[in-house]
């Protein structure tokens, strides 16, 4: 079931890659059924414009009820950054699944530790799996990176950035 929806995910990220964003895709699964998806949407807010972030709103408004996304699973092709984990953690989604680590801007491993945790979030945070259809993933962000690079873009084409390195050499 979580390749089926991380599937979903990585048409997210390929519609990015075509817009020529960085390659993330974010679904919301409630139930079995997709309530939300996103991408990145070139706003002009590009600190805030994360794949996690726009679907994160499409869900909570997608429904009705508590705002919240209690029992709601978020597959992503990346792992989700600091901001989008804390988003994830405050709306109650139940689970997260991504397809490649981020080592260098991933949260998720903060939930490892959860005495590092707000009190708030230390008993009750989502459970994460990582690395479901980690090579598509990794292709995609491979492809946006020699792009970045050869048309000479400073933010995604720095060889010292974990992620670049990461997905540009072979591993």
């Amino acid at each position: 079931m979580d390749e089926r929806f991380m599937k979903l995910a990585l048409d997210q990220a390929q519609l990015a890659l075509n817009n020529n964003w960085i390659p993330v895709g974010a679904v919301f699964v409630m139930g079995a059924k997709v309530i939300a998806h996103g991408v990145k949407n070139g706003t002009t807010h590009t600190l805030f414009d994360h794949a996690e972030h726009n679907a994160c709103y499409a869900a909570l408004w997608s429904r009705k009820g508590p705002r919240n996304l209690e029992g709601c699973t978020v597959y992503s092709t990346l792992e989700p950054c600091m901001m989008c984990l804390s988003m994830l953690m405050t709306t109650r989604v139940s689970r997260i699944v991504f397809a490649c680590e981020d080592p260098y801007g991933g949260g998720c491993k903060l939930l490892k530790r959860p005495s590092c945790l707000p009190l708030r979030f230390q008993k009750e945070h989502p459970t994460v799996t990582g690395g479901v259809l980690r090579a598509e993933s990794k292709e995609l962000l491979r492809r946006f990176f020699v792009l970045q690079k050869d048309s000479g873009q400073k933010n995604w084409s720095d060889p010292d950035n974990p992620l670049v390195k990461l997905v540009t050499n072979s591993a």
